[in-house]
């Protein structure tokens, strides 16, 4: 698989064969299309509501759109009217799209300034746990997905081996998402300036607010689960609530604040 640096080299040297896309996307956005960019933050339901605007395609299955912007070397493709893009951090700086999505951090983005932002958030332990949880069913699975190659590394052979192994930006992501120091001040700054800060544990509500925002029809859909679930010992759920702290200071201070 092309990295980001290659494939942006890759798009330049090759644009004349996106040209006709490129026209495509231009004819389907106005000047007054707002983009709509999604901070994913893994395990927070993010594919669900990725689904949910994605259904908006009109298309038979959803999943196949998805998996077949996922092959394309634009990370985009433009159905029933909307532009639809992921994980390309060059194009969604150039915000020419209705909708995108990628777990990149929002201070390594430059997003437009009209951009429409938001984020799901969720429980830090349950989020961990969900993190490794999916990590071991690939495991056992031999599933061969890509972040298997290095995420896989951080399972041992214990809960207490992941919590030494894995790096700090993906244990405490929701955190680091917004702030590359962990601190949790500019990460709450960051946070209020959101247009919408919806939560995994009331995602029906989180959806209903994102369209009266958006005006998109955003229904859930049943994602798929990975039907494994480890034993973790109470001490090593003590060591990661006291580890996931800073998380939890995080959205108790964000919920208290906009209430």
């Amino acid at each position: 698989m092309l990295t980001n640096a290659k494939r942006h080299l890759w798009y330049y040297k090759n644009r004349v064969l996106f040209y006709g896309e490129d026209l495509k996307v231009k004819e389907n956005l106005s000047e007054d299309t707002v983009p709509i960019y999604h901070i994913h933050i893994r395990k927070t339901a993010g594919t669900t509501i990725n689904f949910a605007f994605l259904s908006n395609a009109n298309v038979a299955d959803v999943e196949a759109l998805y998996e077949r912007m996922a092959a394309k070397q634009t990370r985009r493709v433009i159905e029933n009217g909307n532009v639809f893009l992921g994980w390309d951090r060059m194009a969604i700086n150039d915000g020419k799209y209705h909708y995108a999505f990628s777990h990149f951090p929002l201070h390594e983005l430059q997003l437009p300034e009209n951009t429409y932002t938001f984020t799901c958030l969720r429980d830090p332990v349950k989020r961990v746990l969900s993190h490794y949880n999916m990590l071991r069913h690939y495991q056992r699975t031999n599933n061969d997905r890509t972040f298997m190659k290095v995420e896989g590394k951080w399972l041992g052979n214990s809960f207490t081996d992941f919590l030494e192994k894995v790096p700090k930006k993906h244990l405490l992501n929701q955190l680091y998402m917004f702030s590359s120091t962990f601190s949790v001040e500019e990460a709450l700054t960051k946070l209020h300036s959101l247009n919408r800060v919806i939560f995994t544990e009331s995602l029906s509500e989180g959806l209903q607010k994102l369209e009266e925002d958006t005006g998109w029809t955003l229904p859930i859909s049943n994602q798929k689960k990975y039907g494994y679930k480890e034993e973790i010992s109470n001490e090593d759920l003590q060591k990661l609530r006291n580890v996931m702290q800073p998380e939890y200071e995080l959205l108790e201070r964000f919920k208290k604040e906009t209430q």
